[in-house]
């Protein structure tokens, strides 16, 4: 009977390693997927409407949408103009993350002029007016200056120029990504910019709810679809 019940005990102690050891493995993929590959993320605000956060024909101001983030988008790439991307702002608040569409990309400059958006390729050959075909007809020529001075963007290299799709309520790049317009930005405009390793992903995925269950794609901007001018004739 003691040798039964000694085969039984181990019996049961291989369980619970077998158990264990399976536990950890799945722990440990589960993080590695998070870490490199995708990962979860809650959209909250306004900010990205009507892109994102639209539900029931709503645009909600808090918690609506689940998204995922192809967190390996740009492991041999970098982030294209039109990418919605999660990433930190610059400045001290890295805790917090943002979702804004990539707008300017590094060497271009970008200048908001009656409502549009106009970019000076790093050359500095060619300015473009960029045609926005995912804006709503409220934000449609309708990208305001934050700060009276801060018409014009010079973007440095690694960095990038943020915008939400819903700009009358968007807190990005044209305000330093503060909430209100303070002296903190007009005192520090580098912080506009976002660095290229503070960006963590590109939306891949909207999960929930179940009704609004898409893939983002991302955006092209056709040639035709530009018109080709010079800012001092605008």
């Amino acid at each position: 009977m003691k040798e039964e019940s000694k085969k039984k005990v181990k019996k049961a102690m291989l369980w619970v390693l077998d158990l264990g050891v399976n536990v950890l493995i799945i722990f440990g993929l589960v993080f590695l997927i998070q870490k490199w590959l995708i990962a979860p993320f809650d959209v909250s605000g306004a900010s990205m409407c009507d892109t994102l956060n639209v539900v029931e024909g709503e645009c909600i101001n808090n918690h609506g949408e689940k998204i995922i983030i192809n967190k390996a988008a740009y492991v041999s790439g970098d982030p294209a103009r039109g990418d919605i991307v999660v990433f930190t702002p610059p400045g001290e608040n890295t805790e917090k993350y943002y979702i804004k569409r990539v707008i300017g990309l590094p060497g271009e400059t970008i200048e908001i002029k009656d409502g549009d958006l106009y970019i000076t390729e790093s050359s500095g050959e060619e300015t473009t007016k960029l045609e926005e075909n995912y804006l709503n007809e409220e934000n449609t020529g309708n990208t305001k200056i934050y700060v009276s001075n801060f018409s014009v963007f010079e973007i440095p290299q690694d960095h990038y120029f943020l915008l939400g799709d819903n700009r009358k309520a968007s807190t990005d790049s044209r305000s330093c990504f503060e909430s209100s317009v303070t002296m903190e930005c007009k005192n520090n405009p580098q912080n506009a910019y976002v660095p290229r390793d503070n960006i963590k992903g590109k939306t891949w995925f909207v999960w929930w709810p179940l009704t609004n269950m898409r893939i983002i794609r991302g955006q092209e901007y056709m040639a035709d679809q530009a018109t080709s001018e010079s800012l001092e004739e605008k």
